[in-house]
């Protein structure tokens, strides 16, 4: 049986990089329609048992098709109900580093882990490795861009993994920072594809809890199965309503935010004794010469800044920084440049 799901405890400090949120708080236009949403429902009357409101938003929003399009109670929901469909007694391919909570998902589903390991400093993808990981493996989930190292998975790659046939989840927690665009064109050809998307990243609203799952309709079907009836509430509904209304505004906050990772990272390149992973994320992996990442870590709550420490990575020296405002990065690198003097 599974025991219940930790991370490692981050020290608190009042400016927090720690838990990749989005650098904003919601957008006034979305706050204004997400509120006057909640506003016209009945809030004593249950959610439609199979969710179809919120699944016809999240379509119009990813331009998919609702038969195919499952919402959750954030993406890990969605997440859960398609490992629990395709991982019980199977072998699951992952990325390693990625998201700390696939291995107590996989074991909850009854599945074991198949690991490609990203090592430092480039955190490369050994792509014949993974091919063949990913032929020995019943379902393949990879997160692309990955947390918490950064990199994407080629479109090539993608289509010879996907081309074994095999249910594969694309995490897409991050895909609005990277570069694989029109999420429509791969779902449309490789009917065995999962992508999961979420509202907390670029819209600001991880308090709602916001996700979705896109596939096809057969595979919806099944995964739906596993999902919990009358879950999840209006709130969600009314944030892919506010989203499916506002898609330039989400096209807006992503490019701002990939402005200040590179420019953080640009910064970064000029500080003596500090190496940062170029990443396609809203994070980056941050390490000084001679230190391990717990003490990186500890150096900057003692300055105000909390970033999440990697375990598998501590020992290589590594942290994770969530790409704050244009504020929160002045005073980011104003901190690292103090704590690293006399270096």
């Amino acid at each position: 049986m599974s025991t219940g799901y930790s991370r490692p405890a981050v020290a608190p400090a009042p400016l927090r990089l720690d838990l990749n949120e989005a650098p904003w708080d919601a957008d006034e236009a979305f706050r204004k329609l997400f509120l006057s949403f909640l506003e016209q429902v009945e809030l004593r009357r249950y959610p439609p048992m199979d969710a179809r409101p919120a699944r016809e938003a999240a379509a119009r929003l990813y331009g998919w098709q609702v038969e195919g399009t499952l919402v959750g109670n954030g993406s890990n929901e969605v997440l859960a109900a398609a490992l629990a469909t395709f991982a019980a007694g199977g072998k699951v391919l992952t990325l390693w580093p990625s998201f700390s909570i696939y291995p107590w998902l996989i074991r909850r589903a009854g599945g074991s882990e198949l690991r490609l390991w990203l090592k430092p400093p480039d955190f490369a993808v050994a792509e014949d490795e993974l091919f063949s990981l990913a032929e020995d493996a019943d379902l393949l989930l990879l997160c692309s861009p990955n947390n918490p190292t950064g990199g994407e998975l080629s479109p090539a790659l993608w289509r010879r993994l996907l081309s074994l046939g095999k249910p594969t989840i694309w995490d897409g927690a991050y895909w609005e920072f990277g570069s694989d665009g029109d999420m429509r064109s791969w779902l449309t050809e490789f009917p065995n594809l999962m992508v999961t998307r979420t509202l907390s990243k670029v819209w600001g609203v991880a308090g709602v809890r916001a996700g979705c799952l896109c596939t096809s309709p057969e595979l919806a079907k099944r995964v739906a199965k596993r999902l919990f009836p009358f879950a999840p509430g209006v709130a969600v509904w009314a944030a892919f309503e506010a989203a499916a209304a506002l898609p330039e505004v989400g096209r807006q906050r992503a490019q701002a935010v990939v402005a200040e990772r590179d420019r953080q990272l640009a910064a970064l390149a000029s500080l003596p004794k500090l190496e940062a992973v170029p990443s396609r994320g809203n994070f980056y992996l941050l390490r000084c010469q001679g230190w391990d990442g717990a003490r990186l870590a500890q150096a900057l709550a003692q300055a105000g800044v909390a970033v999440r420490p990697v375990e598998e990575l501590s020992a290589s020296g590594y942290v994770r920084v969530t790409v704050g405002n244009p504020e929160e990065g002045d005073t980011l690198l104003a901190v690292l440049q103090e704590v690293t003097r006399g270096l």
